[in-house]
């Protein structure tokens, strides 16, 4: 994979830059599948789990930390729109604005939805 972070206008909110993708890892389908499924399948919902408990323990730092390893995954794949509202989410916990984050969770929960229907409805990138 680049080892070179994205700057800030090269993270479209496109749910996904597949091209990019795709260049990274040497049009290596079965790791793309790989990496999409684990996102959509495992990460995700760990993710949003962890930041609606850490809601409602009131847990900024523990949300903080969750949405920097989730902003940092997602862009690492080009999935721009779930990377982009973890950097948001980031700054609000980090900044201890909890009723925010929570009137947001909506928001990124459709963001997941979105890009695991576009995993389902791309099983093989074909």
């Amino acid at each position: 994979m680049d080892p070179v972070s994205a700057k800030t206008e090269e993270r479209p909110d496109i749910v996904l830059d597949l091209d990019r993708l795709k260049k990274n890892c040497n049009d290596n389908l079965t790791i793309i599948v790989e990496l999409l499924n684990h996102l959509s399948q495992k990460s995700g919902p760990k993710w949003v789990g962890a930041i609606e408990e850490g809601i409602k323990s009131e847990n900024s730092e523990e949300i903080r930390e969750v949405c920097h390893g989730m902003k940092g995954a997602s862009a690492t794949i080009f999935a721009w729109r779930i990377s982009n509202l973890a950097l948001e989410f980031e700054y609000l916990a980090r900044d201890k604005k909890i009723q925010g984050l929570s009137a947001r969770m909506g928001e990124l929960k459709n963001a997941f939805v979105e890009f695991e229907e576009w995993v389902k409805a791309n099983p093989d990138l074909v």
